[in-house]
């Protein structure tokens, strides 16, 4: 007669293991559109001190880390390139991946030690009660439900990653900007910085940021891949020698005529 509270504690133990597990990816799910938007907003706003106080706070481990990972790269001196960025949170999505994939291995476990019992307990003609396989067939349908809710976690990490991404480019672009010179113009010293999502349909030139004078509205930029661009006249993308400034066409005689 004691294996039959054995079985049955083995049974609560499933359901509860099991419940627990299925309430913290609920809770995960929930909390990472939310939390992106807000560390989003910290990014934008330049406030690195409460971007790191929110990947703290993050109920969820794995979008917890890919936050924290990108803060620690946008942190560090010099400035990380654009494609840094990139590949920090390369690494973090596959981070993420393992994290699923043993989080489903331990799904399995679990699955397996509860069908176990059950094939012991009807193998053994023991005669447990409905009581015992009313929580198996419990703890396996919320064990079943863990491969599905990590799937789901692991879509929405990598879909808030995207937006991290255009947010840390528009923190280095804010930080830039904080160091740049008066407008060569017009010695303005306020200027709107362009960037993501603003500038998205021109991410494939590697233009991630612009510049423009507040008072002239002269433009100025950088584009990471410039041999990239392919020049098409159909769609306006055109090739033109540049001509010398003035001012140095003056330097140059002047220098001949001293020489």
């Amino acid at each position: 007669m004691d294996e039959f509270p054995t079985l049955e504690v083995v049974a609560l133990i499933g359901v509860l293991a099991a419940l627990v597990g299925m309430l913290q990816l609920r809770s995960g799910l929930r909390e990472i559109p939310k939390l992106s938007l807000e560390l989003e907003a910290a990014l934008r706003a330049g406030d690195l001190v409460r971007a790191r106080a929110l990947t703290a706070t993050a109920e969820g481990a794995t979008f917890g880390r890919m936050g924290s990972a990108l803060v620690d790269a946008l942190a560090r001196e010099p400035r990380p390139t654009q494609r840094a960025l990139e590949s920090v949170l390369t690494q973090a999505r596959r981070r993420a991946a393992a994290s699923a994939q043993r989080g489903r291995a331990r799904d399995l476990v679990v699955a397996a030690v509860l069908i176990g019992a059950a094939a012991y307990a009807v193998r053994a003609s023991l005669g447990v009660g409905p009581t015992f396989y009313a929580m198996l067939g419990a703890a396996l349908f919320m064990t079943a439900l863990g491969p599905v809710l990590r799937r789901s976690m692991l879509d929405r990490v990598v879909r808030a990653s995207d937006g991290l991404l255009r947010a840390a480019t528009a923190y280095l672009a804010l930080q830039a900007a904080a160091g740049r010179h008066p407008c060569p113009e017009c010695s303005a010293t306020e200027a709107l910085e362009l960037g993501p999502p603003v500038l998205d349909p021109l991410a494939a030139l590697g233009l991630r940021a612009l510049s423009v004078c507040r008072q002239c509205g002269r433009v100025s930029g950088y584009v990471e891949q410039p041999g990239s661009i392919a020049v098409d006249e159909a769609r306006g993308v055109r090739l033109r020698a540049l001509e010398p400034e003035p001012e140095l066409e003056s330097s140059a005689d002047a220098g001949e005529h001293q020489g």
